[in-house]
């Protein structure tokens, strides 16, 4: 695994406190987000607000690939001006080349996350009871993207989110280069805390 540059794995994840949940709406103000499905908080800022949030790995007994959410406002719009900038497929030539190993590794670790996060009862009821579903949670990587076959990136969100998340990414270095300071100057500028 390649160093973190200073990111540090989850090896736990906080419990959501109530003001975390807040935030975290206040945060995603225009984006679909649900709540519910928030199990903890991957990474605080230095303000103290929620940057990356755990999702549960099932939204109304599916798969739902969304495990790590970036719900810091100033990455995301980071994470937007990078994709109007075409990042995404200078991020996917990257990948392709070099780090394919990296990435293959890293979308099987969000898959293994996925499991644990279900806990051996629920998982063993979704394997028993839905095997279409069970082979997706487990087959799939980031944002549900399949490990093999066509070979996709997405959004920088989800790669951004999982890389705080996980504490590492194949393509960590380009990404901070890329998105700069991870942090806000100043969260009055941004909905964290409400204005």
């Amino acid at each position: 695994m390649p160093e973190t540059g200073g990111l540090l794995p989850p090896v736990f994840f906080e419990r959501p406190l109530p003001e975390d949940i807040v935030s975290a709406k206040r945060q995603a103000r225009g984006r679909n987000f649900t709540a519910a499905l928030v199990r903890g908080v991957s990474r605080r800022c230095r303000h103290g607000f929620p940057q990356v949030v755990v999702c549960g790995p099932l939204r109304k007994g599916l798969p739902f690939p969304t495990t790590f959410w970036l719900t810091c406002p100033y990455l995301s719009h980071r994470a937007n001006s990078l994709e109007s900038a075409a990042a995404v497929p200078e991020l996917g030539d990257l990948l392709r080349g070099e780090s394919k190993e990296d990435w293959i590794l890293f979308n099987h670790e969000h898959a293994l996350v996925r499991v644990f996060l279900m806990g051996p009862s629920m998982a063993e009821s979704l394997r028993e009871k839905n095997p279409s579903a069970w082979e997706a949670l487990t087959r799939t990587g980031v944002g549900g993207i399949r490990v093999k076959g066509t070979f996709s990136v997405k959004c920088l969100h989800l790669q951004t989110a999982s890389m705080i998340g996980l504490g590492w990414h194949p393509a960590e270095e380009w990404l901070i280069e890329k998105l700069g300071d991870l942090e806000c100057g100043a969260p009055g500028d941004w909905p964290c805390a409400g204005h």
